[in-house]
């Protein structure tokens, strides 16, 4: 078992919005996002022109609830770890010169989970096959879930 789970936009905001769901990590197992799933949570949440399965979950909450979620996004939590990209800048461009093409996004999430030895937890809705096929390329362990 991994040290922690790195979580993609959609399921961290799940976890701010305590809808956790059950099959993503064991109690004691520790959470992380990256710096660009979390810019885009913000972006998603900021933005009142974006329509997406972000911004509609936000929607459909009482304004007093939307407000609280709203402010743990942009307060996010001190126990939600995050990478630096003055750690994972040179993983990344070694996972460049190592022949794997990937977006920033997901080079940014691999690099991650290699340097946190975390697991990778992506909603269904946003599948990204690209990097589930890295990740497992690489010996990483990934699940997708419902968000």
């Amino acid at each position: 078992m991994a040290d922690a789970v790195l979580v993609d936009d959609h399921l961290l905001l799940a976890v701010l919005l305590d809808r956790e769901p059950a099959a993503l990590r064991p109690s004691d197992t520790r959470l992380a996002t990256t710096g660009l799933w979390y810019h885009r949570l913000c972006r998603a949440v900021t933005d009142s022109t974006v329509v997406g399965s972000m911004s509609r979950r936000l929607s459909g909450l009482a304004p007093a609830a939307a407000s609280a979620a709203i402010a743990s996004v942009v307060r996010l939590p001190a126990d939600i770890e995050m990478v630096s990209l003055r750690t994972l800048g040179w993983p990344m461009a070694e996972l460049l010169s190592g022949g794997l093409r990937l977006n920033l996004l997901s080079l940014e999430a691999i690099a991650a989970a290699r340097v946190l030895d975390a697991e990778m937890r992506l909603a269904d809705v946003d599948r990204n096959e690209a990097l589930i096929d890295a990740a497992h390329t690489l010996g990483l362990n990934v699940r997708t879930i419902p968000a």
